[in-house]
């Protein structure tokens, strides 16, 4: 990791790498949601739950871009991730 600099001194490169890092966080939460905040919509076929595989996938896979994030943000900004989290790909 190295030392701290401030996000407005990032190049464009790294601008995007971060928005990019972000963006598939943003994502994997967005689809986990999908797949388990099944709410019934009135005159429309009930939803049916996600298959445990697919829940599994989709956790990984929040998981894996959270990790990426803060291994992104320490890498470019030297932010360290709150207590008890990690920069790794431990699960």
């Amino acid at each position: 990791m190295q030392a701290r600099r401030e996000p407005g001194d990032l190049s464009e490169e790294e601008r995007q790498q971060l928005h990019r890092a972000h963006q598939r966080l943003c994502n994997a939460s967005h689809a986990l949601e999908a797949l388990t905040v099944i709410e019934p919509v009135r005159g429309r076929w009930a939803a049916t739950p996600a298959p445990p595989d697919v829940l599994e996938a989709a956790r990984i896979e929040l998981h894996q871009a959270c990790q990426e994030l803060w291994s992104v943000q320490g890498e470019l900004l030297g932010w360290e991730p709150p207590a008890g989290t990690t920069a790794r790909g431990d699960q």
